[in-house]
């Protein structure tokens, strides 16, 4: 082979290997984590590149990678205004993903799209829903109103991106309110106990009336069954078995004129009985 052909073959040689090299370099992986936005000439496309093994122009194109998974946005201490206007803070996990058909447009209208896009607007509806809510109700039905922030940020619509988590851990009042609060729910209890002890006491003195109204409804029966006769037939009972007992050995009983024994004690309802 002759001298300039050797030189040709290497020169093809080198051009094989300098398109081969430029072809490597050209290629670009894109993971199910993220879609691709070919840059082209500084113009951004807005055609996304779906995850797998592409092929950029290079130095004229690059590929920019876009996260279309979950991420995870941790605030703390954000304030907000109550309805009443008293500022509250609050700790906040919220968790997003990018549409992944409108990445692209989302990264051609903002660079950084977390800070550019969702911080401002996750901050922005948060402060509107949380200004719908009184500071009381945030002690007082903290489930409800927790639930009802997490279910408005949810719903939260923007074409770039969604909301698929909200986790609220901590809310702080101000100590003002939290005072008045704690003296509202000792004087509910207390009027509750003091409902409970006179409701008691109530009872108790219905109790007594009805027990008192019996005693003297079986005094009056008792009463209007006391004859004379029954006590004097009551009294001889008394006497037969006073005589059948085995340790008397002698007894005196008095008669009256009628042959009646003459009672030696006080009888019911006479005078000197005790009651």
């Amino acid at each position: 082979m002759t001298k300039r052909g050797q030189i040709a073959v290497g020169g093809l040689g080198l051009l094989l290997v300098l398109v081969g090299l430029w072809i490597a370099l050209g290629v670009r992986i894109v993971d199910n984590r993220n879609v691709g936005c070919r840059i082209r000439l500084g113009q951004i496309q807005t055609n996304e590149t779906p995850p797998g093994v592409h092929w950029v122009m290079v130095p004229i194109e690059t590929l920019a990678k876009v996260p279309i998974h979950t991420r995870i946005l941790d605030y703390q201490g954000v304030e907000v205004l109550a309805k009443d206007g008293l500022r509250i803070h609050m700790d906040i996990t919220v968790g997003y993903k990018i549409k992944p058909q409108m990445a692209c447009d989302a990264y051609l209208q903002y660079t950084d799209i977390e800070r550019g896009l969702v911080v401002p607007e996750i901050r922005s509806a948060l402060r509107k829903v949380a200004s719908l809510f009184l500071s009381t109700e945030y002690y007082e039905k903290r489930s409800e109103v927790d639930a009802k922030i997490v279910m408005a940020l949810e719903e939260l619509e923007n074409p770039y991106f969604e909301i698929v988590q909200v986790n609220i851990r901590n809310v702080v009042l101000p100590d003002s309110v939290v005072q008045a609060i704690q003296r509202k729910i000792v004087a509910k209890q207390e009027a509750e106990r003091m409902q409970f002890v006179l409701q008691r006491e109530e009872k108790e003195a219905e109790r007594k009336k009805i027990e008192a109204q019996g005693i003297a409804e079986a005094n009056r029966m008792i009463a209007g069954s006391l004859t004379e006769n029954y006590l004097k037939w009551y009294q001889i009972q008394a006497i037969k078995d006073l005589g059948q007992s085995p340790s008397n050995t002698f007894m005196v009983v008095p008669y009256d004129s009628g042959l009646f024994p003459v009672p030696t004690y006080p009888l019911p309802g006479s005078p000197g009985t005790k009651k």
